[in-house]
């Protein structure tokens, strides 16, 4: 059996540059702070605590999660790993990979139905091959078209969220990369 294989495809300074200019944009669009960083667990962890050091504006953070069923279309379970409230304020909902949609555009709705002001969404990889749904990512580090990824938070098959750059994963498993 042939081992998957992981391509470095975005290095650690082109990931901090591109961290740095959504920090930037973000501070321009909400000068005033009171941004809530929203992270959906795990895969956006690194992403999260790396644009909150580069904000100038102060902003809350939170954590979520949410699944889905193998080719669900639709959102199983939300966990929310704090209590927050949202009303009122303005949230950027941060995601590892967007491909579908269909976790984002579910998140978005339940996040403006409880009262945020507005609801940014922000991904480290906005894949766009798989899109079944009108979501649209403001804020992407990468738009990539297709593809399975590791490193920088994300897993693949539990293991390379350590690596301080964004791999991508070929070989016999690539297909079945959990939420890729």
């Amino acid at each position: 059996m042939t081992e998957d294989q992981l391509a470095r495809r975005f290095d650690a300074d082109q990931i901090a540059r591109r961290v740095s200019e959504v920090a930037s944009s973000l501070c321009s669009e909400f000068p005033g702070g009171d941004l809530v960083l929203i992270s959906v667990l795990k895969g956006s962890s690194f992403f999260l605590g790396d644009l909150a050091r580069k904000m100038a504006v102060p902003v809350g953070c939170e954590f979520i999660s949410a699944r889905r069923g193998q080719g669900a279309d639709h959102v199983l379970q939300i966990d929310f790993r704090t209590e927050f409230d949202i009303q009122g304020r303005p949230a950027l909902l941060l995601k590892d990979v967007v491909s579908t949609g269909v976790i984002e555009n579910y998140l978005i709705g339940h996040l403006r139905s409880q009262g945020a002001s507005q609801v940014r969404l922000a991904a480290i990889i906005d894949r766009t091959d798989q899109r079944t749904t009108d979501v649209v990512v403001d804020y992407s580090l990468f738009v990539v078209p297709r593809g399975h990824f590791a490193g920088y938070g994300m897993e693949y098959q539990g293991k390379h969220a350590q690596l301080p750059y964004i791999a991508e994963v070929s070989g016999p498993s690539a297909g079945a990369a959990a939420g890729q």
